[in-house]
C-alpha cells in the first residue's frame, strides 16, 4: 500500500543531503574509467573531447580480437586513426607516413588486454577467484555474468548451458570457505546465496526468436536445468533483459518457469527491468501482481537499459514507436517511480537497484528508509571497473552492494566492453559528468523534472500523427514479438483457409488454372480463368481505345487511385499476407514484408508522379516559352514473378498506371489468387476496369503480349532466359508497329557476400542465413555464393555449418519453419539437379533433410567450391550456398566481380580501407555492407542490378517511373510584331 508521507516534498530535501555526502566520499577519488595510467587511459581522456575520436577509439577496441598479426593490427590503427589525426596533433598521420602501425601493434595489444582486465574477469586459471575475493574483502557480493561470442548455433547454446552450469558448481564450492560477511551474506529474511549468476536467455538458444514457438520450449527446458542445480548448490539466478525485441518473451519464460511447482519455493531468482522503457511501471505492476498470486517471492533487478541508442535506430528502421524514452531526465524519473513502486511491494519483490548515479541510489535509499526497510533488505548493484568511488561510498553507508562481474576470455569479451565504455563515457552519463566533465553537483542531483524539457526527438514514430500527407513513410511492417500479432496472424490464417472450400467444388478443365499450396501440393487454394488468344486481343483493343480518356485524367487523380488503393491493402494487409503463406509457401515475416512493399510501392509512386507532372520551365526567356513535361507511352504489358506476387505485381502495374498508361498484367501462372486479390483492390479503390485487365495463364500470355504491336512498354522481372527473349523480341521491329517499344527488365543474380578477415562473425553468420535461405533462396537477390577469406575459412565455415543445421523446414504457416517448401515440382526437381551437380564439383559440407510431402528442398551447402564451377555460375533458386576461398581480400573482390550477373552483393568487414574499395569495385546494383543483402526497402534502397542482372532504372528509386514516360518539349515564340506579353516581360533575365 502506498505511502502517503512519502511525496517528492516530503523526501526530496533527504535524498539531496544523502546525495551530497556520497558524492563527498566519493569524490576524493577517480573510477579506474577515467584514470589516465596508460597510452589508452589517455586516449580515453582525450576522446571526452572529440566524438569523432572516441567513435574511432572503441571501433578499433572493437575489431582488436580479431586481429591476429602486428601487421593487421598496424593497418587498423593507421586507418582508424588517420581520419581523426586533428584529435592526435598530427601523430597518426605521421604513424602512417613512417608505417610505424605495425611496430606499436603489440604495445597497443598489450594495452587493449589491459584495459579489458579493468573490466572483466578471466574465466581461466584462478583470476576470477582472486577477483571475488578482492570484492568480498570491501565488502561486496557479485554476480557474473558470462561474456563471449554470441549463441548462433544449437552447440553453441548447449555449450553456454554447460558453462553457466560450471560456473556455478566451481563458486559454489569455493564459496563454502569465504568467512561471513553479514553486509553481504544476510538479509533480514535469512542467508542470501553467495553465488549468484547472471543469464541471457538468447544464448540457451540458437535462434531467440519469439516467433518461433519452440524458441520458448527450448530455453524453459535449459533454464529448469540452470535453476535445479542453482537450488542444488544454494546459488541465485538473475535473468537479464536485453532488447526490447526479446522482452516479452523473456518475461513470459521468467514466470512460466517460475509458476512450475518444481521452483515454487526456490532457487531465489530475479529479472532485470529497464526503466528507460515507456511500458516498463507496467511491466513492473504486472510481476508484482503474478508474484502476489502465485506467492512466490523474486527479485528485480532496476537498471536504467543498455540499448538506448540502438533500441531508437532499430525503431526507426522499421517504423515501430520507439520503445524508450527520448530523454534522459523522463528515464531518471521513471527509474525513482519504478523504485518507489518496487519497495512498496517488498512483501514479494527483493529490489536491487543498478545504477552508478547518485542522485537516483539517494533516492532509492531514502525511499527504503522512508518505508522502514533496512539497509539489508534491498541491495545496490554495480558494474565491475566503472564506479569505484562510488561503491565505496555505497559500502560506506551501510548498502549491501552486489557488483556484475563480466567472466570470459579477455578479447572475445570486448564486445561487453565497448557497450559499457560507450554508455559510461556518453555526455550523460554520470560518472563522465561527475569525474571527467566535473559539473557542479549540485545540478546533477536535482530531481528530474522531464515534463519541462524540450525534447530532441519528440517523435515516437516513423509514421506520427498529423505528419504531411504529401511526404513517403515506409509502411511498418508487423512485429511479431508482440503475442497479439501473432494470434492475429493466426487467425488471419484460419480465415483464409475457410476460403478455400470455396474453390474445392469448381469443374478443373483446361481453361481454369489451379493455385497448389507448395506445402501441401493436394491443397487447391483457389482457381482461375486462364486467358484466351482472343481474350488478349481483346484486352489489348479495349486499352488502346480507352487509353486517351486514362491520359487525359492527370496525374493527380491518377495518384489518389494509388493512395486510395494503398488504404484498401492496408486494411487487409494480415489477410493478403495469409494467402501469400498458402500460395507461395513464404513465412509469416516474408509475407508481411511483401504486402509492406506493395503498400509502398502505391503511395511512392503516386507521390512521385506528382513531382513529375508539373511542367518545368528549362529557361526563362523575354520572347519565347520552353516547356519540359512528362506524358505516358501507351500500352503497357506488366510480367510478373511469383516470388513476390504482391509487391513486384504492384509496383509495376501501379507505375505504368500513375503515369498514365493502360496496363495489361500478367502474373505469374504459380501465384494466381494473389493477383486476383490485387485487381480486388484497385477496384475497389475505383480504378476503371478499362484501365487495368488481368489475363491470367502461361507464359504464351506474356509472349503474345510482347509480340503485340500496340503495345509500348514492357515491365518484365523474372529469369534471365526469359528476360533475354523478351529484348530480343521487343526489339525486333514487327509490322505494324509505329514505335520502339521500351523494355524494363530485371533478370535475377548470382549474388556473392565476401566476409573479411576482420569481420564480426557473429553478425555475418546470421545475415548470412538470412541472405541465403530466407525464403528457400527463392530471391533474385539471394546469397548464392559466399566468399571467405582465408585467415576465417574454416572458423566461419564451421559456426555457420551448425548455425544452418538449427534451421527447421516444414510448412510456413507453422511459425516455427523458417525454411519453407520451393515453389512447385519443376523448381525442386531443378534445384535437386543443381545438388547433384554439385556434389561431383566440390565437397558437400550439408545437406539438411527434407519433408517427404510438398516441393521441399533442405539447405545445403557446399565447401572448397572452383569460382568456375556451374554452382558458382548458374542460377540456382533454391537453398545452396557455395562457399569459395580467397588468400586476399582483393583476391575476394575479383572472385565476386567474376560473374554476368551484378544484381547485389554484401561486405562483411571492419576496415574502412576495405569497405572504401568494395564500395568503388565490387560492381553491382546494390551494394549491402555488414547487413543481409535482401530485403530493399522503397526508397531507402532502390532494387536493381547491372551486367545480365537486368536493364532499366531502379525499382522504388527516383527515376523508376521516367521509364513509363516518354518527355516531350515544347518552345513557343511569344514574340508578335515587336509585342512582348506582359507574363514573357516579367520573366525578362536580369
Amino acid at each position: 500500500m502506498a505511502n502517503k508521507n512519502l511525496s517528492v516534498e516530503n523526501i526530496e530535501p533527504e535524498v539531496q543531503r544523502l546525495a551530497r555526502t556520497l558524492f563527498q566520499k566519493a569524490a576524493e577519488h577517480k573510477p579506474t574509467l577515467f584514470e589516465t595510467r596508460d597510452l589508452l587511459g589517455r586516449m580515453i581522456e582525450w576522446s571526452l573531447e572529440d566524438e569523432s575520436l572516441r567513435v574511432a577509439l572503441f571501433r578499433f577496441v572493437d575489431v582488436l580480437p580479431s586481429l591476429d598479426s602486428s601487421t593487421e593490427i598496424g593497418r587498423h590503427l593507421e586507418e582508424y586513426f588517420a581520419r581523426v589525426d586533428h584529435a592526435l596533433g598530427g601523430l597518426a598521420l605521421l604513424a602512417q607516413a613512417l608505417h610505424a602501425g605495425t611496430l606499436v601493434a603489440p604495445v597497443v595489444r598489450r594495452n587493449v588486454v589491459k584495459l579489458a582486465r579493468r573490466f572483466i574477469a578471466e574465466e581461466s586459471g584462478d583470476h576470477l577467484i582472486k577477483a571475488i575475493t578482492a570484492l568480498r574483502k570491501e565488502p561486496a557480493a557479485f554476480t557474473l555474468d558470462a561474456v563471449g561470442e554470441a549463441t548462433v548455433s544449437d552447440n553453441e547454446a548447449a555449450a553456454m548451458q554447460q558453462r553457466y552450469l560450471d560456473l556455478l558448481r566451481r563458486l559454489s564450492a569455493v564459496s563454502e570457505r569465504w568467512p561471513s560477511c553479514a553486509q553481504i551474506d544476510e538479509s533480514e529474511d535469512g542467508k542470501i546465496s553467495r553465488v549468484n549468476l547472471s543469464v541471457k536467455l538468447s544464448s540457451l538458444c540458437a535462434r531467440f526468436d519469439p516467433l518461433d514457438p519452440s524458441t520458448e520450449a527450448t530455453v524453459r527446458r535449459r533454464l529448469r536445468e540452470l535453476l535445479r542445480e542453482a537450488a542444488k548448490v544454494k546459488a541465485a539466478i538473475t535473468v537479464d533483459m536485453e532488447q526490447y525485441a526479446f522482452k516479452e518473451l523473456t518475461v513470459a519464460i521468467f514466470q512460466n518457469v517460475l509458476a512450475e511447482s518444481e521452483f515454487r519455493d526456490g532457487p531465489h531468482a530475479a529479472i532485470a527491468l529497464q526503466a528507460y522503457l515507456r511500458d516498463s511501471e507496467n511491466d513492473v505492476r504486472e510481476l508484482i501482481t503474478w508474484a502476489r498470486e502465485h506467492r512466490r517471492r523474486v527479485g528485480v533487478r532496476l537498471v536504467k537499459g543498455a540499448y538506448w541508442d540502438s533500441e531508437i535506430a532499430w525503431a526507426q528502421q522499421k517504423g515501430w514507436p520507439i520503445p524508450v524514452f527520448l530523454e534522459k531526465a523522463e528515464t531518471d524519473a521513471s527509474y525513482e517511480r519504478l523504485s518507489r513502486i518496487l519497495l512498496e511491494a517488498r512483501d514479494v519483490i527483493d529490489s536491487a537497484f543498478g545504477s552508478h548515479n547518485l542522485r537516483s541510489l539517494a533516492h532509492a535509499i531514502t525511499t527504503a528508509k522512508r518505508l522502514g526497510i533496512p539497509a539489508s533488505g534491498y541491495e545496490i548493484q554495480m558494474l565491475y571497473g566503472m564506479a569505484e568511488p562510488v561503491r565505496q561510498a555505497i559500502i560506506a553507508n551501510g548498502q549491501r552492494v552486489r557488483v556484475y562481474l563480466p567472466v570470459g576470455e579477455l578479447l572475445p569479451g570486448i564486445s561487453y566492453l565497448i557497450r559499457r565504455l560507450m554508455e559510461n563515457t556518453s555526455n550523460t552519463s554520470f560518472l563522465r559528468q561527475t569525474y571527467a566533465d566535473r559539473k557542479d553537483i549540485s545540478r546533477l542531483i536535482q530531481p528530474p523534472n522531464a515534463t519541462e524539457l524540450p525534447s530532441r526527438r519528440r517523435q515516437t514514430s516513423a509514421r506520427s500523427e498529423g505528419s504531411d500527407r504529401r511526404e513517403f513513410r515506409n509502411e511498418p511492417l508487423i512485429d511479431f514479438s508482440r503475442r497479439e500479432n501473432r494470434e492475429r496472424f493466426g487467425q488471419a490464417l484460419q480465415k483464409v483457409r475457410a476460403q478455400f472450400n470455396d474453390h474445392a467444388d469448381q469443374r478443373a478443365d483446361s481453361q481454369t488454372l489451379a493455385s497448389l499450396n507448395p506445402a501441401n501440393p493436394g491443397e487447391i487454394i483457389g482457381r482461375v480463368r486462364i486467358a484466351t488468344s482472343s481474350d488478349v486481343e481483346s484486352a489489348i483493343e479495349t486499352a488502346a481505345h480507352f487509353f486517351p480518356l486514362w491520359r487525359g485524367k492527370g496525374a493527380p487523380e491518377r495518384a489518389r487511385f494509388l493512395f486510395a488503393a494503398a488504404e484498401k491493402m492496408r486494411q487487409r494487409r494480415w489477410e493478403l499476407a495469409a494467402w501469400e503463406v498458402f500460395e507461395v509457401g513464404k513465412s509469416w515475416r516474408e509475407a508481411d514484408a511483401d504486402v509492406a512493399e506493395a503498400i509502398d510501392y502505391l503511395e511512392y509512386y503516386g507521390r512521385q508522379m506528382l513531382h513529375l507532372a508539373t511542367p518545368r520551365e528549362t529557361q526563362r526567356l523575354q520572347s519565347e516559352s520552353n516547356v519540359y513535361l512528362y506524358e505516358p507511352r501507351g500500352l503497357a504489358a506488366i510480367i510478373a514473378p511469383w516470388n513476390f506476387p504482391l509487391a513486384i505485381l504492384t509496383g509495376m502495374t501501379a507505375a505504368a498506371l500513375v503515369g498514365g498508361n493502360c496496363a495489361l498484367v500478367k502474373p505469374a501462372e504459380q501465384s494466381p489468387v494473389m493477383a486476383l486479390r490485387l485487381l480486388e483492390i484497385l477496384r475497389e479503390a475505383e480504378i476503371p476496369l478499362q484501365a487495368c485487365q488481368l489475363l491470367q495463364g502461361g507464359g504464351e500470355i506474356g509472349a503474345s503480349l510482347v509480340r503485340a504491336p500496340r503495345i509500348h512498354l514492357i515491365a518484365f522481372t523474372g529469369s534471365r532466359e526469359v528476360g533475354l527473349e523478351i529484348l530480343q523480341q521487343a526489339y525486333t521491329h514487327h509490322a505494324g508497329e509505329d514505335h520502339v517499344k521500351r523494355v524494363i527488365c530485371e533478370m535475377g543474380g548470382k549474388n556473392a557476400v565476401i566476409v573479411d578477415n576482420d569481420a564480426d562473425m557473429d553478425e555475418a553468420i546470421v545475415h548470412i542465413i538470412d541472405s541465403a535461405f530466407g525464403y528457400q533462396g527463392q530471391k533474385c537477390s539471394a546469397a548464392s555464393r559466399l566468399i571467405l577469406v582465408e585467415e576465417v575459412y574454416e572458423r566461419l565455415l564451421a559456426r555457420l555449418i551448425e548455425a544452418t543445421k538449427c534451421l527447421q523446414v516444414g510448412p510456413p504457416e507453422d511459425p516455427r519453419y523458417t525454411v519453407g517448401p520451393l515453389i512447385d515440382a519443376e523448381a525442386q526437381e531443378r534445384v535437386r539437379q543443381y545438388i547433384r551437380m554439385g556434389k561431383t564439383e566440390a565437397t558437400c559440407a550439408l545437406e539438411m533433410p527434407a519433408p517427404d510431402e510438398g516441393f521441399f528442398v533442405g539447405p545445403v551447402i557446399f565447401r572448397d567450391v572452383d569460382p568456375q564451377n556451374r554452382i558458382a555460375q548458374e542460377e540456382i533458386f533454391g537453398p545452396v550456398l557455395a562457399v569459395m576461398k580467397a588468400g586476399t581480400f582483393d583476391e575476394a573482390l575479383a572472385i565476386a566481380n567474376q560473374s554476368s550477373f551484378a544484381l547485389t552483393g554484401g561486405v562483411f568487414s571492419r576496415s574502412p580501407a576495405h569497405i572504401e574499395k568494395a564500395r568503388q569495385e565490387f560492381r553491382v546494383g546494390n551494394l549491402y555492407i555488414n547487413r543481409s543483402i535482401t530485403g530493399a526497402v522503397v526508397e531507402r534502397q532502390p532494387f536493381g542490378g547491372l551486367k545480365l542482372s537486368g536493364i532499366g532504372s531502379k525499382a522504388g528509386g527516383p527515376d523508376y517511373l521516367l521509364q513509363f514516360l516518354e518527355p516531350r518539349t515544347i518552345s513557343e515564340n511569344t514574340l508578335r510584331h515587336g509585342f512582348v506579353p506582359p507574363e514573357s516581360s516579367k520573366n525578362e533575365v536580369k
